[in-house]
């Protein structure tokens, strides 16, 4: 019995396994990036962080959907892994994605992912400066800390005035130190 049980559930794997294969082939994925939602989801961290890297420089529009599918997940690490790709496999087209989710979403590495996938089309999209400098006010240490970084590099009036003001303002020391390196590189 155990030797044919065994068969009998290795051909059950092995038929899983070729499923996915066979769909993830259909819906358009290469293979390196069907390899690379399955370290996603992977249980292993380091594994899921090298998945979310490789999807990132595959940058296969075909991914998104999964990616998205990822975004509701009540861990947060694998919905700020998706934020992160989705930024860069659509570019600008992610924008009003990014803005929601920096928003609405709770947990502060979720919102820091949007911050830094935003960062490169900030100067293209006016309306995410003041969603960007509203996060200089964010209650999560980490999250500020992302933003002062942002915010320091958008050439507008308001950036810098919003960089004096959340000085001026800060109360933890590990802000300031970022905010005050901020002040520096704009000649303040």
């Amino acid at each position: 019995m155990n030797r044919n049980g065994g068969i009998g559930v290795a051909i059950v794997i092995a038929l899983a396994l070729a499923v996915p294969a066979r769909a993830e082939q259909a819906s358009g994925l290469s293979e390196k990036a069907a390899d690379a939602l399955r370290l996603v989801e992977s249980g292993d961290d380091y594994q899921r962080q090298m998945g979310f890297l490789r999807l990132e420089a595959l940058r296969e529009p075909a991914v998104v959907a999964a990616l998205m599918a990822y975004t509701t997940q009540k861990n947060e690490e694998l919905r700020a892994g998706s934020v992160r790709a989705i930024a860069a496999i659509q570019g600008e087209a992610s924008v009003p994605f990014l803005l929601e989710t920096l928003r609405h979403d709770r947990h502060p590495r979720v919102r820091r992912a949007a911050i830094l996938g935003m960062e490169p089309f900030v100067a293209a999209h006016p309306e995410t400066v003041p969603v960007v400098i509203a996060a200089l006010r964010d209650r999560e240490t980490t999250v500020r800390m992302t933003a002062v970084d942002v915010v320091s590099r958008i050439k507008d009036p308001r950036a810098r005035e919003a960089i004096r003001t959340r000085y001026k303002r800060e109360g933890r020391r590990d802000v300031r130190r970022v905010l005050k390196l901020a002040m520096e590189r704009l000649g303040e």
